[in-house]
């Protein structure tokens, strides 16, 4: 059953979206859907070149609010401006393709209002690009801290929701163009640390083009740009760092990734 509860937090959720006219209905129906109604939805649209935003004015539910970027931006940009214009006590991110199982927003809030945490993720499972299970799911550690996340990236950015009041001006720089919601996920564990609802609450859509299918040199390229630009560290020292997360990768692939 759907609860409403017009006395409870409003959770603003930030969905930016490129192109994805084959899954964005589905995206934020599994939004509308959810147990808890008490949200907003504020899908940014990176200048699409599809019928992404026809769709997301077809849906008829006035909880949506459609931000549209007058130039290819980056997904750093279009997180930003969703996060600026959030009204939420709790913000929670969902990409364009992704979806979550219907109870996730009140399985979590009552999580983190429990436990009186500021910051925290769940598991998820994978999918492909039809939606059908790849039969593996991502868990992680239950408590990570600021110097966990600096060495790799512990949450789906599909599970993420924070308390707006522990960060109130979060912002990361727009020129970090790849690993960008990672470079969130650090700013924020400056504040608080994150704990994990050990629970498969959304489902990962995996497709062929996406940076994690991407090659894991790739991967250390954007991890070291992007602690260049989000602390200002040296060639040497982001260097380091990036490769550090690069074992670490491995380390969390091996120990987290489960099948089903």
């Amino acid at each position: 059953m759907i609860k409403t509860k017009e006395d409870s937090s409003l959770v603003s959720v930030i969905v930016p979206a490129y192109n994805c006219e084959k899954t964005i209905k589905t995206t934020i129906d599994s939004i509308l859907i959810q147990t808890y109604q008490n949200f907003e939805i504020i899908v940014i649209d990176d200048y699409s070149k599809d019928r992404t935003v026809d769709i997301v004015k077809s849906i008829n539910d006035s909880r949506i609010v459609l931000l549209e970027n007058e130039a290819q931006s980056g997904a750093a940009f279009s997180r930003n401006r969703g996060i600026k214009n959030a009204h939420g006590e709790y913000i929670a991110f969902l990409d364009g393709d992704d979806i979550w199982l219907e109870t996730k927003l009140e399985e979590q809030l009552s999580f983190m209002k429990e436990h009186n945490y500021s910051f925290s993720c769940t598991d998820y499972n994978e999918i492909d690009e039809d939606g059908c299970s790849r039969g593996v799911y991502v868990t992680g550690p239950l408590r990570m801290k600021h110097k966990t996340f600096i060495k790799t990236d512990y949450v789906g950015c599909l599970t993420v929701m924070y308390k707006r009041d522990i960060y109130p001006d979060l912002e990361i720089p727009n020129s970090i163009m790849k690993r960008n919601d990672y470079a969130l996920w650090i700013k924020l564990s400056e504040k608080a640390n994150c704990y994990r609802l050990k629970k498969v609450l959304a489902s990962y859509r995996r497709m062929s083009s996406s940076l994690s299918s991407e090659s894991k040199v790739s991967l250390i390229k954007y991890h070291k740009e992007m602690f260049q630009k989000l602390y200002g560290f040296g060639k040497v020292k982001s260097t380091l760092y990036a490769w550090r997360n690069g074992l670490y990768f491995f380390y969390r692939r091996l120990r987290y990734m489960k099948k089903t």
